[in-house]
């Protein structure tokens, strides 16, 4: 059956609305009619239309205002619309534009302008519905990869459990604790097949461990099934399965009410079986749980094959990281394609003939250059971006109907931006090349965004790799120690070889604190909040530094907002970040000077985290020291940056971190020989969400 697009006219003069229905129907349009702007709003949402053709002059609402109701209402706004008027005056014309209308014709009505327009009026319309189905189906993919992603963290975080915890047993409790958090149910054990006999390997930590590694003697009808079967199982009835032993009440201490069962299996043998019971919000298993739960069983059959530990979990490590780049970066395209479908008006575009002389401008593409579109008119492309990126604009291959880019220019402000740009031949209506369509946007915050990702990839790495060698260095470190200590007690104080062993020793402390420092870069704690006075940490940190400061003749001075609120932050960790600023204020003041500590309400934004300003505490902390240089300003928060002679340079980074672990930013400015203040801004409530971006640094 082909489709025939369906049209509503409403026209009241007689003879324009038998021309009308003359040329539509002989060209196989299906026409309706309506008689008033009333009828036509009240079809038009009630039935399906491809194209609204309304009289400008109609009685009761006329044309312009049934146009202007259609785009405002959701639910038509995507109909095309045509004013038809007896005029063609400039006025008639503005006031159909305004109207939303996208197209407007006189009468008496000519044939082929009329199917022209209704033609290019069916193909906006049914590109409108082709993007609306690709956005329906993006949105369908995403909620899967989301659900997938959430799978991938679950299995990452059993994944980290395995790597890092080498005992066996404190491996299998901390992975059925994130087992029994990822399920939200009431409990989970773990049984251990050995010579013919089932133990109870681990229990969760919020069951009774009382039985945890005992040997069951009793049968559990529930073990032998599956040990037979092979296969998982679903009990969502426990009290009428006969495969429920009431041994288990006694083991885990719960009513049990459903039940999910499955094998663990190592190298093709069955050597155990994990079960989780009951979901807290009384829900039934389903399948999809017993899928995930297969999975993490797997997992744990890794963790006691240990003889294949290794290589297993790097593979997995390696697939689950490129699993969440491609994830990330689908779900940034799926961000970019909804805004380039919704909102469409915000791209540029701009036409120029072939002597590259601007023939048209839209609001956006003006705007995006930094002039408005009269500005732009009759000017060339090489006047307003310059001749060299305009030259390699304008060059669409032949044989191509468009060539995507992107290119680096600079605005009306002298701003420089990235835009990406799409070029093609503009053709007339005898099918002519006449000049150029230049459509493009700007994409200077979407590469930073990806230059951004790229070095948190690269700061996770290294933040591995660190604790990896520090993990390494630590053992062998404490038992040269150990040595050392022995051998100063048996030489003695008045042996002149004890002084080596004494700087042995001071040496080996000097390396713990370097290895406290590298764990702390590399596995911070999450902060545990409360709402804290920020005066009586200050009073604390001065305390702590009140000798230094006396000692190198530093004035401190304190001034604070009187109705500072109080901060929501994990205490220990603020004090840490203001102890590093501080001792860094110290040491760059080694001649004396004044230490400032300031604070205030504000409301700031943090873009592109937040544009609109929010409620937030300003600290600053400046010194009158020797500033930090222009080439290091840039640098000071990165891992192992150092200016000191005996800094490990991860002060600075460790502050950055915890500030936005706390939602916060970290901001620095800074004058040669003048001195520095660094500004921490932390939300004043728990509502940020904890997002790493660039940093940014100002000099005055």
């Amino acid at each position: 059956m082909n489709f025939r697009p369906k049209i509503l006219v409403c026209e009241p003069n007689p003879q324009t609305m038998v021309t009308l229905t003359t040329i539509l129907t002989h060209n196989n349009y299906s026409m309706e009619k309506a008689y008033d702007g009333h009828e036509v709003l009240d079809k038009i949402k009630t039935l399906h239309y491809d194209l609204a053709l309304v009289s400008a002059d109609m009685p009761g609402i006329d044309g312009f205002q049934v146009c202007r109701l259609l785009k405002e209402s959701e639910q038509t706004r995507h109909i095309p619309a045509m004013i038809i008027a007896a005029m063609s005056d400039h006025v008639t014309r503005n006031r159909a534009i305004e109207s939303g209308a996208e197209e407007f014709i006189t009468t008496p009505i000519n044939r082929v302008e009329l199917l022209a327009r209704v033609v290019t009026l069916l193909r906006i319309k049914n590109l409108h519905d082709t993007l609306q189905r690709q956005i329906q189906e993006k949105e369908d993919e995403r909620k899967k990869l989301s659900q997938k992603t959430n799978e991938l963290r679950i299995l990452s975080e059993i994944a980290r459990v395995v790597i890092s915890v080498k005992d066996r047993q404190s491996a299998m409790n901390e992975i059925v604790n994130h087992i029994r958090d990822a399920f939200a149910v009431e409990g989970v054990l773990l049984a251990i097949r050995h010579e013919a006999a089932w133990t109870i390997e681990s229990l969760s930590d919020n069951l009774s461990q009382l039985h945890s590694g005992q040997i069951i003697d009793e049968t559990v009808s529930i073990f032998d099934y599956v040990l037979q079967n092979e296969k998982p199982v679903i009990v969502n009835h426990v009290l009428n399965d006969g495969r429920f032993s009431p041994l288990l009440s006694r083991f885990t201490g719960l009513l049990i009410r459903t039940a999910l069962c499955s094998p663990i299996f190592v190298r093709g043998s069955l050597i155990g079986v994990l079960i989780i019971f009951n979901k807290k919000d009384l829900s039934l298993f389903e399948t999809a749980d017993l899928t995930l739960l297969m999975t993490l069983s797997g997992q744990i059959a890794l963790a006691i094959e240990n003889m294949q530990l290794f290589d297993r979990l790097s593979s997995f490590n390696k697939n689950l990281q490129e699993q969440i780049s491609a994830s990330t970066q689908a779900l940034l395209d799926l961000k970019n394609f909804n805004e380039s479908i919704i909102q469409n008006i915000s791209s540029g575009l701009i036409t120029v003939d072939f002597s590259g002389k601007i023939v048209f401008a839209n609001r956006a593409g003006a705007g995006i250059l930094g002039y408005n579109e009269i500005e732009l008119l009759d000017k060339h492309l090489a006047d307003i971006i310059g001749s060299k990126a305009a030259q390699t604009i304008l060059q669409p291959h032949e044989g191509d109907t468009s060539v995507g880019a992107e290119i680096l220019i600079q605005t009306k402000q002298a701003k420089d931006i990235y835009i990406g740009y799409t070029t093609s031949f503009r053709y007339d209506s005898e099918k002519k090349m006449v000049g150029y369509i230049l459509s493009f946007r700007d994409i200077t915050q979407i590469k930073e965004m990806r230059s951004t990702i790229l070095k948190m990839d690269r700061l996770v790495s290294l933040g591995m790799l660190t604790s990896g060698i520090a993990h390494e260095i630590r053992n062998p470190l404490a038992g040269i120690k150990t040595m050392a200590q022995a051998l100063e007690k048996e030489l003695g104080s008045d042996d002149a070889r004890s002084e080596y062993v004494s700087r042995i020793i001071k040496q080996i402390n000097r390396l713990n604190e370097l290895l406290k420092a590298f764990f702390t870069y590399a596995k911070p704690v999450r902060p545990e909040k409360k709402y804290c006075d920020l005066a009586a940490i200050v009073k604390e940190v001065r305390e702590l530094t009140r000798q230094r400061c006396e000692n190198e003749k530093i004035n401190v001075e304190e001034f604070y907002d009187p109705y500072l609120s109080k901060l929501f932050v994990d205490e220990n960790q603020v004090e840490q970040v203001l102890i590093n600023l501080i001792i860094n204020a110290i040491d760059a003041m080694k001649h004396g000077g004044v230490l400032t500590i300031e604070a205030q309400n504000a409301k700031r934004a943090l873009p592109p985290r937040f544009t609109e300003p929010r409620e937030m505490i300003e600290i600053k902390i400046s010194d009158t020291g020797m500033g930090i240089s222009k080439d290091n300003l840039k640098s000071i928060f990165d891992p192992f940056f150092t200016t000191k002679q005996n800094g490990v340079g991860l002060g600075l980074s460790i502050v950055y971190r915890i500030i936005h672990e706390h939602g916060g930013e970290v901001l620095v400015d800074s004058v040669e020989k003048k001195g520095t203040t660094f500004t921490i801004l932390l939300p004043l409530h728990d509502q940020l969400h904890n997002v790493d971006i660039d940093r940014r640094v100002s000099v005055a």
